[in-house]
């Protein structure tokens, strides 16, 4: 046992306490013995207890049987003081008693356990990895509780900055102790430096088209330094500006003018002279502009959509005419526009991310999405299996047909070592893998396929074989692994000997390499009798190390298609769209006039229809609504709902090849103006007010109607984070005429959200709105909080 005092000065005052008591023993004889020694010894007693209470007197007893558990910030505010916790951890282990227990939490955003509360444990450093961006001191007490066993004594050491923004570490402290368990509390100390942030970016949330308005940029600094700030609008630089700040707030005002009606959003980027923390120098924003959303037209070729732009201009719709790399890949990019049009375009020539952003605009936030046809389209522009047939009211295979012609397909696969290397985070031998796969989906019970992979040599991986068990030749194809060289003209010999033995109306090879062939070989009497077997051959070149030169040329005397991408990503739909090419039967060629399906709002004020030449076969999907059908009974103009929105395939062309008359025809703008009017967003009530807020890695969103029965409505609210993952939330009463609900927002960028109420299942009042998060509150300040960590 102990004995320590917290105010060891104040035992000075021990003469002056017992002076008086002294003064009255002297002056009290007139009292009995026994009782004047009595009172003597209690006053005493009294003082010396108020005495030693004033001087902090503890007794210390040595603890047994003692369980301790660092809990360490590794946030981004506190990874400075790394080194210090584990210096600390290190000194505290060495005055362990035998008997005690030691374990290590550490958290970010969430608690992960380093070290088990054991009686020897092993620490060099602490190992474990955590989310930086977020501080969740509650989470970190919370796991380090949960360890410590229930027979022991519990403490508790935590080392931060006190920055959380995530949870609540006071009240879950609280908790704590009234269990028992000790918090102590070790400031982690952090050398400051010079800092910038980017405090605000302000616009307002509501405009009208072509209204002047203010861009305000709030730059806060500890030091005086030079600056470039740039801001961009819809990811276009609107204003450059070179400064010098200074310690303290510093505003720059901007003026803009959007004429353009929908979401348009604004970017801020401080770059400095002197910064300590980068991740703070972007501030976001957005605004939204009323007016009427026009219309994005992606043609796949220029003048390919010409007489859809030409019927749209006469109906006085706003059209902006992209090509297929220039569609947005954000959902805000999507958002200023009513509706996309997709004319005949590949869909390798789409990026992945710009897809995912169509698909999620149709379904979050009600888009209208149109897709025309070509050869270049639905099913043999490669759209099987992608965000935007999701969309479509069609498959792009042709399920259900009994009369499809057989194919005879091999797939030659490069797997030399090159084929390792990654490409869009997965190794492109993976990526030809599901290529493989997918175009095996695509085939029928009458075809057959073959799968050939080479490197320095050449090997069957799926002898050619009726599709029949898909799942052994999935597997199969599965096992393909990268390595050796690369050596192109047996694996083609291998393909031809099988395919020129086949009973098949059609047969293909598909090649794919990224490399240079190791040895020549007579390629051109190869295709000689390739051709004699009617055998077609397409190419595939990925990346800028392949033989491009000759792959075009087996292309050419193959009399197939050859393609090159650098986007490995786009593999797999180059794969399925030669395959429905190799079919032939997905490009039907012949004189019909369309028949009436259904009378929808499509075909109001049309009577009479011309004929056409063609389209693209697909097959309707199950809720989908047919509206004109081919003499085959395909589909020929569909629609359907999806999500908040429409979409429409029109499945022939706009251009002379197969709907020359439909050009000429009178109707022809009535048509599209139809077609365009139902895929646009629905003019529901908005009498809504949405207003969204962010607070500690959540959004909290409020919305005030003006009916104020809520019993009667459902209020629903998509959210789309800046990576198109869609969060679905059910907004509850919490006053007449109010609902309220929240949703995770953790990464920076623009969070879009569509809040709908529902009567009896149809939507009857709707408005969309967002909030941005410019960074992490974990970078917004810097150095311990000092009042928190006391508390």
């Amino acid at each position: 046992m102990g004995i320590s005092f917290s105010h060891p000065l104040v035992l000075l005052l021990l003469p002056v306490i017992i002076y008086p008591v002294y003064l009255w023993y002297r002056d009290s004889s007139y009292l009995l013995r026994a009782r004047r020694n009595l009172i003597t010894a209690l006053r005493v007693m009294l003082s010396l207890s108020l005495l030693l209470a004033l001087a902090g007197l503890e007794l210390r007893f040595p603890l047994k049987n003692q369980t301790v558990v660092f809990v360490v910030d590794l946030s981004a505010s506190s990874e400075k003081g790394r080194e210090m916790a584990e210096d600390f951890i290190r000194e505290a282990l060495k005055h362990k008693n035998p008997d005690d227990k030691a374990g290590i939490v550490v958290f970010g955003r969430e608690p992960r356990l380093d070290r088990p509360a054991l009686v020897v444990p092993e620490f060099g450093r602490i190992e474990s990895l955590v989310d930086r961006n977020y501080s969740d001191i509650a989470g970190g007490l919370g796991l380090a509780d949960a360890i410590m066993p229930q027979d022991s004594l519990k403490r508790v050491v935590l080392m931060s900055d006190g920055r959380q923004n995530s949870g609540d570490g006071i009240q879950e402290a609280s908790r704590m102790a009234d269990r028992g368990i000790r918090v102590d509390v070790l400031p982690l100390r952090l050398a400051g430096g010079p800092e910038v942030r980017n405090d605000n970016l302000a616009v307002p949330q509501k405009l009208l088209a072509k209204e002047r308005f203010q861009i305000k940029v709030e730059v806060h600094s500890n030091v005086s330094t030079s600056m470039l700030l740039r801001v961009y609008q819809d990811r276009a630089l609107l204003a450059e500006e070179r400064a010098r700040i200074t310690p303290g707030d510093n505003l720059f005002v901007y003026s803009a003018a959007i004429s353009e009606g929908g979401f348009h959003t604004f970017q801020a980027v401080a770059e400095v002279g002197q910064d300590t923390v980068p991740e703070n120098n972007e501030a976001h924003a957005f605004t939204y502009v009323q007016g009427s959303p026009g219309v994005l037209l992606v043609e796949g070729r220029p003048g390919e959509g010409a007489a859809i732009r030409a019927a749209l201009d006469s109906l006085g719709v706003k059209t902006e005419v992209v090509s297929p790399d220039q569609v947005p890949v954000t959902l805000t990019g999507l958002n200023r526009f009513g509706a996309v049009i997709v004319c005949n375009v590949p869909a390798e020539q789409l990026k992945r991310q710009s897809m995912e952003a169509i698909r999620a605009a149709v379904r979050d936030l009600g888009i209208g999405l149109i897709m025309v046809g070509g050869d270049q389209s639905f099913g043999p522009g490669g759209y099987f299996k992608t965000p935007v047939e999701k969309a479509l009211p069609v498959h792009m295979d042709l399920r259900g047909k009994e009369e499809t012609p057989s194919l005879g397909l091999v797939l030659v696969i490069d797997k030399s070592g090159s084929m390792s290397e990654g490409a869009g985070g997965y190794p492109k031998v993976d990526l030809a893998k599901e290529a493989a796969i997918q175009a095996t989906q695509v085939l029928g019970p009458l075809d057959r396929i073959g799968v050939v992979a080479f490197d320095d040599t050449a090997q069957w991986v799926v002898k050619m074989r009726r599709v029949g068990n898909l799942e052994a030749i999935q597997d199969a194809i599965g096992t393909i692994r990268a390595d050796g060289g690369t050596n192109i003209f047996p694996a083609l010999t291998l393909a031809y000997d099988a395919l020129k033995e086949i009973k098949t109306k059609y047969k293909h090879i598909i090649l794919l390499t990224d490399g240079q062939s190791a040895t020549t070989g007579d390629y051109y009497f190869l295709a000689r009798r390739m051709e004699k077997a009617g055998v077609t051959m397409s190419t595939v070149a990925v990346g800028n190390g392949a033989d491009t030169a000759l792959l075009q040329m087996l292309a050419e005397w193959g009399r197939g298609r050859y393609y090159f991408t650098n986007d490995s990503a786009s593999i797999p739909r180059i794969f399925t769209k030669e395959t429905m090419m190799a079919l032939r039967s997905y490009l039907v060629e012949e004189p019909f006039i369309p028949r009436v399906a259904a009378r929808t709002p499509l075909l109001e004020g049309i009577r009479e229809l011309p004929g056409l030449g063609g389209y693209v076969a697909t097959s309707p999907k199950g809720a989908a609504q047919l509206v004109l059908t081919s003499h085959r009974g395909d589909p020929v103009l569909a629609q359907w709902q999806y999500g908040l929105g429409r979409s429409v395939a029109f499945t022939s062309d706009v251009k002379g090849r197969w709907a020359g008359d439909w050009i000429r025809w009178p109707s022809y703008n009535r048509l599209w103006g139809n077609i365009i009017s139902w895929t646009l967003p629905r003019n529901l009530d908005n009498a809504l007010l949405l207003e969204a807020t962010l607070q500690g890695g959540k959004g909290i969103i409020r919305v005030d109607s003006p009916d104020l029965i809520t019993a009667s409505l459902k209020t629903t609210a998509t959210v789309v984070t800046p990576e198109l993952k869609r969060q679905v939330v059910n907004l509850e009463p919490v006053a007449p005429g109010r609902y309220e609900g929240c949703f995770t927002a953790r990464e920076p960028g623009t969070y879009i959200m569509n809040v709908t109420q529902w009567r009896n299942g149809q939507p009857v009042s709707a408005v969309n709105g967002g909030v941005a998060l410019s960074y992490s509150p974990e970078y917004r300040y810097a150095g311990p909080d000092a009042t928190f960590l006391k508390r």
